[in-house]
């Protein structure tokens, strides 16, 4: 399908770009763009393997997956110190600033050994792949995806409650869903359009917080259990809990999404 294969020259486009880039000029919304178009990628790949049966997504996404993961590890840090110093007793902290700020660097040097050269034309190779399988895709089949992906979002937005364990994967098949719509955009009605937003946004951010205490939690491990590092870092902890907690309430008050039933 023509409409695929340009999209996929879009998404091939905006990731190079931002590949290219020199290191210095990276910012953490250049992380977070770089992960962003990956996951777009990602959906596109599960889109092109559920209408060509014979094309591997595991394979194709490999080199992708490397940068994706380490990317993954600098935008952690960095939103660990964003979150971090929204909190009242940062000020307090004394030793885990300068660790968290190491742990940044370590990371970002790692990721940029990965963004070589080499890597965009490992790239190129499997975006070959993948527009000619997208090129012969059916539009039968297609539709066919995009209603059996709509059915499944459908499903779980008439939930009239989600448990902690179902947040994260509810949390990307939204986004695969919400990706892959935007390719050939249906008729939708605004509400359904912003409540969608609203609770991928409330997921988002929900995601941050659990992996903000997950880090936390090993944090805190290495430090005296009588120091008065560690009593902060608990407290800050707590802090963050509280407010996941208060999310987690809130994205199930959103349910069940009426608007899409």
């Amino acid at each position: 399908m023509k409409e695929l294969v340009t999209y996929c020259k879009t998404r091939k486009s905006a990731l190079n770009l931002v590949l290219e880039k020199a290191p210095e000029s990276y910012t953490v919304e250049t992380f977070h763009e770089l992960r962003v178009e990956i996951k777009k990628m990602k959906a596109l790949l599960q889109l092109a393997a559920f209408c060509n049966k014979k094309f591997k997504p595991r394979k194709t996404f490999l080199p992708f997956r490397s940068i994706f993961k380490q990317a993954g590890k600098v935008r952690e840090l960095q939103l660990q110190q964003t979150l971090i110093e929204e909190q009242p007793n940062f000020t307090l902290l004394k030793k885990y600033p300068n660790q968290l700020k190491k742990l940044q660097s370590k990371a970002i040097k790692k990721f940029f050994l990965l963004a070589k050269i080499r890597l965009i034309k490992k790239l190129k190779k499997k975006y070959r792949i993948l527009i000619y399988f997208l090129a012969k895709t059916d539009k039968t089949k297609l539709n066919h995806y995009r209603n059996k992906t709509r059915k499944q979002v459908k499903k779980l937005l008439g939930k009239p409650a989600f448990k902690k364990n179902e947040m994260h994967n509810f949390r990307k098949q939204l986004k695969v869903y919400q990706y892959n719509e935007k390719i050939l955009p249906i008729d939708q009605s605004s509400k359904l359009i912003a409540t969608l937003m609203a609770l991928s946004d409330f997921l988002g951010e929900w995601h941050d917080y659990e992996v903000a205490i997950l880090h936390l939690k090993k944090t805190i491990e290495f430090y005296n259990r009588n120091s008065t590092e560690r009593k902060h870092l608990k407290t800050i902890k707590a802090m963050v809990t509280l407010k996941r907690e208060l999310l987690f309430h809130k994205i199930n008050a959103t349910l069940p999404c009426k608007t899409f039933l």
